[in-house]
């Protein structure tokens, strides 16, 4: 049974995996789109030089050809916003503007030949900016300059869609934290919900265990009073012994409930140890095969193979007691109650099954419930304690029972490894 206080801790633990997710998310977002945008001038510079070498190499091919450079005429490509053939003197040989053939280059004194090739970046009048490259070619028997200038508009289209895919990933890294705060307020607004279910569901089982050890007290209080008051009136020793012996029957029913409220609310702690759960079930057997035998019921047990698990001995021993005693109980003619261990894909199972009357199906659903009990005598909490020790060592307990047939229950626990 799903309770507030475990809703609470996984409402906790998936706050913790959300913010933590978003994180994650948000650092590999993030550290992409930042290496996208640092990468990608050096790729649209890249890419420019690429082009330029390319254009440059189809240029001097051309200017092969012969005089005077007519080839170079129809050559033109999407890329080039200009180029110039100028000769050593500073004449422009050769412009994709005819009417600059012939002139002398501009900033003619500046004119030199680089031994490689020179690269920028530079404005023309319009404003635009260029990728301008210098190199040297050789056409018609001699060496010139070819001054080459190409629109970046292509290149640093690269540069815009970085910036884009930064502005948008800011856009969604800011909506996920938007959505993730949404997220975390309505599960801090359910986890606050769901504690003061629990606060209320807690004070509701106070108040029924209040109610409960009220009225389990207040009977053994009614009979220790009374035969208290016999005690005083007794006219013989034999008979205030009788009623002492009464006194102490209540106190010990008394004891007995502050027992099983004590172990109920108990959580605990101890430190588990690995043992030999066959050897555990044959010490239960001892405590009660006199009880047993005055009830006239045998017990057959089928625990012979060693079965080891982790737990808390005592614990378990309070659990199988329990169950073992029921049994018993719901055989007030006799029968047989048969106690099986067995081990199966990991896991230890331990069968208690009696012959008795077996349980109504009305009442199946609610022996496990803390208080229930269908006994004229009882507090309710056997049953609901045996369910919570299996539960603490990771396991479980189930029944099943028949009517007229017997009781079955199930206690699996996981196998030490």
């Amino acid at each position: 049974m799903t309770t507030p206080h475990s809703v609470v801790v996984k409402m906790s633990k998936a706050t913790r995996l959300l913010l933590g997710s978003s994180l994650c998310f948000t650092l590999l977002v993030v550290w992409f789109a930042w290496s996208a945008f640092r990468a990608a001038p050096p790729l649209a510079a890249e890419n420019l030089r690429g082009a330029g070498l390319s254009i440059s190499a189809a240029i001097e091919q051309l200017a092969l050809a012969g005089p005077p450079f007519l080839s170079l005429a129809r050559y033109t490509t999407p890329d080039i916003a200009y180029f110039a053939l100028v000769d050593r003197q500073g004449v422009v040989r050769f412009h994709t503007n005819p009417g600059l053939i012939g002139q002398p280059f501009a900033n003619r004194d500046s004119i030199s030949f680089p031994e490689g090739i020179s690269e920028q970046r530079d404005h023309l009048g319009t404003g635009e900016e260029v990728y301008l490259l210098r190199s040297k070619v050789h056409a018609d028997h001699a060496e010139y300059l070819l001054v080459l200038a190409l629109h970046t508009y292509r290149a640093d289209q690269v540069i815009r869609r970085a910036k884009t895919g930064v502005t948008v990933v800011a856009a969604l890294t800011v909506a996920l934290w938007g959505l993730t705060l949404l997220l975390l307020f309505m599960l801090r607004r359910d986890e606050r919900h769901h504690r003061e279910m629990g606060r209320r569901e807690e004070l509701a089982r106070l108040g029924e265990m209040g109610a409960v050890m009220a009225h389990e007290i207040r009977n053994p209080l009614a009979g220790i009073k009374g035969f208290a008051q016999l005690v005083e009136t007794a006219t013989d020793i034999e008979q205030a012994r009788h009623h002492a012996e009464k006194i102490v029957m209540q106190s010990l029913r008394m004891e007995a409930l502050v027992d099983d409220l004590l172990a109920f609310a108990r959580d605990d702690q101890a430190e588990r140890q690995i043992c030999d759960l066959s050897k555990v079930i044959e010490e239960c057997v001892t405590l009660l095969c006199v009880e047993a035998a005055s009830q006239r019921v045998k017990i057959e047990l089928d625990a012979s193979s060693p079965v080891k698990a982790r737990v808390v001995v005592d614990r378990i021993v309070q659990l199988l007691l329990n169950l073992m005693k029921n049994a018993i109980q719901a055989m007030p003619e006799g029968g047989l109650l048969a106690i099986g261990l067995r081990q199966k894909k990991g896991v230890v199972q331990i069968s208690i099954k009696d012959s008795g009357s077996g349980i109504a199906p009305e009442y199946l659903q609610r022996i496990f419930e803390p208080f229930w009990t269908n006994k004229a005598q009882g507090t309710g909490l056997g049953l609901a304690l045996c369910r919570k020790v299996a539960e603490e060592h990771g396991g479980s307990l189930t029944v099943e029972s028949t009517p007229g047939l017997g009781t079955e229950f199930v206690c699996s626990l996981p196998v030490a490894q």
